[in-house]
């Protein structure tokens, strides 16, 4: 019986790296790398994708426009992005991995194979920072909005005036905020905030 192969589309904003995770995946027997792809139908013809975040997020948007006319790739994000947000955000969004740069070409192939079979695959320290955000309460949309605007060095009169609230209310979602991170002041709040990752720049920053 012949072996089936897993049909790999590569595509990475740098080049180096392209070339790397390409040249890696080359390798394997039970794997055919497709090479010069250019367009979303081409990016979408493949069992696995494995991209850097924005190609890859971008892949899996396209799968919830309608039509859909193809079935969606699994999907294989490599970044140096360790931001709670964004982790989040790909896997709730439907990537089945999420590696970091460096990982090895053990751990790539791995995760390739893994996903091609219909499973999931994080690397250790993604794995360890979910875990890790689970013992600590997630903040409210809202609360995320005033934490970010604070980060950005707005006062809470000009937080309120961005957000349509009043000062009362921002320094309750502060509070309310500071108890879930487990701070007890702004700069602690910010720290936190930064060291986590958990800020994705939300909706009242963007605009």
């Amino acid at each position: 019986m012949s072996m089936q192969c897993t049909r790999v589309v590569v595509v990475h904003d740098n080049f180096v790296i392209r070339a790397g995770l390409t040249s890696t995946l080359a390798a394997c027997d039970d794997v055919v790398v497709q090479t010069d792809v250019s367009g979303d139908g081409a990016l979408m013809d493949c069992d696995v994708l494995v991209a850097d975040l924005d190609s890859g997020m971008h892949v899996l948007s396209l799968a919830r426009k309608p039509p859909v006319s193809m079935q969606c790739p699994r999907v294989v994000i490599v970044t140096d992005s360790e931001q709670e947000w964004r982790i989040r955000q790909a896997l709730a969004q439907g990537a089945a991995a999420y590696l970091l740069l460096g990982t090895t070409g053990e751990e790539l192939v791995s995760a390739v194979r893994s996903v091609s079979r219909g499973g999931c695959h994080l690397s250790d320290s993604v794995s360890a920072k979910l875990v890790q955000s689970l013992t600590v309460e997630a903040l409210t949309a809202r609360q995320e909005d005033v934490l970010a605007l604070l980060t950005a060095g707005l006062c809470n009169k000009h937080i309120a005036s961005r957000l349509g609230i009043s000062v009362g209310t921002v320094k309750t979602h502060l509070r309310s905020a500071f108890e879930r991170l487990q701070v007890s002041s702004r700069t602690e709040a910010i720290a936190a905030a930064a060291r986590r990752g958990i800020l994705p720049g939300a909706s009242a920053a963007r605009h």
